[in-house]
């Protein structure tokens, strides 16, 4: 006789037409299609939006482009598992039979069926042919799941088939059954997909347009949190593999113990390596050189004849790109508006006459501030920094610039190229 859960010959689409469990299976695989068509659609639109905007140039990380894609993946993920969920709920109501054909349609009828999945359904089959006390379907069911997949309920099912008893214990057995994870689930992916959408925008975009300190900080603290539940989820997914396999019988089980030492690993490098939680966390104070200089800038030169770095090292690879510059532009900008040198700013960019960075930053009543890139320099701890010079030109009364030959030097600083560091090196002329 043919086992049913291994017969090439059956045409599901005819099975059983006018069970409410295969009409809800049919839906069932209905939704998930149109998921993975949105996911596929959603990776296109966004992938193909993004690069004709030069998003990714202009306001994203480099790794945004992995990290745009593992959004749309885990978003699409979170909509499964809802539905998942959904339909769990539905069939809560059913026969056991019901709940058979439900399973029996989505095993034959699921495409790319992977031998986790065939498995786990023959297993729920298993379960279904328990409670409804046929013994026959359930040791054919169990005959087919391979050897290294060992759930709890496959020893209680078999213990059962091994006794004399015609019902199986149902309370025992749904106790093994695994129950929807309901909110907390969807409060989990949302908080994965705003820490991937954080992690994409490189935070000293958000300074540039005006986010405080604390917002900053809460919003690294959603990524810490995005990151530690991706990795942790990872290690769960391990050792759930590693229990449900009997083959794989490690020396070392995995036990609380270890687990936790794994979380706090997992935690202390998810917050090391977040750069948006440090800058939240660090504190408004910077370094100051000793110096003091209080002389007025007595303008006898123009900006761009001065330079104390040729052009050709001006140009090197290793000198930072525009959008570097950019980005330390703003960071001082949040400095010196803090300090009440300036209101509110936008970086502008622009050029001098010699082709060098220049961005114009702010602008009040009276002046138009100007900052100029003048390379690359050494901190008094050997850091390497990027020397900004804040210039003021003066306005007509029409409001328009009179020009850098007029203008008042108001500073020279030096941001650190790694960590965003400001040092105000407290000189008011050449």
């Amino acid at each position: 006789m043919n086992n049913m859960f291994d017969d090439e010959s059956i045409n599901i689409d005819e099975y059983n037409t006018d069970s409410r469990g295969v009409e809800l299976a049919k839906k069932y695989l209905l939704s998930r299609r149109i998921v993975l068509l949105y996911c596929l659609a959603s990776l296109f639109l966004v992938y193909y939006w993004f690069i004709k905007k030069d998003f990714f140039g202009l306001y994203l990380v480099k790794a945004a482009y992995v990290y745009i894609a593992l959004e749309i993946l885990v978003l699409s993920s979170g909509i499964l598992a809802l539905i998942n969920n959904h339909f769990s709920k539905k069939h809560n109501d059913f026969s056991d039979q019901e709940k058979f054909d439900f399973n029996y349609f989505l095993y034959y009828k699921a495409k790319l069926k992977t031998k986790f999945l065939k498995n786990r359904l023959l297993v729920h089959m298993a379960m279904n042919c328990a409670l409804m006390g046929d013994k026959a379907k359930c040791r054919e069911a169990l005959s087919l799941v391979t050897g290294n997949y060992q759930p709890n309920a496959l020893k209680i099912l078999q213990e059962w088939l091994d006794s004399e008893e015609a019902s199986i214990d149902r309370e025992k057995l749904l106790a093994e059954k695994k129950k929807p994870q309901g909110v907390r689930l969807l409060f989990a992916y949302v908080i994965v997909i705003i820490a991937l959408m954080v992690a994409c925008i490189d935070y000293t975009m958000l300074i540039a347009y005006g986010f405080s300190k604390t917002t900053i900080l809460l919003l690294g603290i959603l990524q810490a949190m995005g990151f530690g539940i991706i990795f942790m989820s990872i290690v769960i997914s391990i050792c759930m593999f590693v229990k449900r396999n009997k083959s794989l019988d490690l020396q070392a089980p995995i036990n609380k113990p270890l687990k936790l030492i794994i979380a706090i690993v997992i935690a202390i490098a998810v917050v090391f390596s977040n750069d948006a939680l440090w800058y939240g966390l660090s504190s408004d104070e910077t370094e100051v050189s000793d110096e003091y200089e209080t002389d007025a800038y007595d303008y006898s030169d123009s900006y761009e004849e001065y330079s104390d770095y040729s052009e050709d090292e001006y140009y090197e690879d290793s000198y930072p790109t525009e959008l570097d510059i950019m980005n330390k532009m703003i960071v001082l900008c949040n400095y010196l508006q803090k300090d009440g040198v300036i209101d509110d700013f936008a970086v502008e960019l622009g050029y001098t006459a010699k082709g060098y960075v220049k961005g114009t930053v702010a602008q009040d009543d009276d002046y138009v501030y100007i900052l100029y890139d003048n390379g690359t320099k050494d901190d008094d701890n050997g850091n390497s920094c990027i020397e900004l010079v804040l210039e003021a030109e003066p306005l007509d009364e029409n409001g328009n610039s009179l020009g850098q030959s007029e203008a008042k030097l108001m500073g020279f600083y030096l941001v650190n190229l790694e960590t965003d560091e400001v040092i105000d090196e407290h000189k008011t002329h050449w």
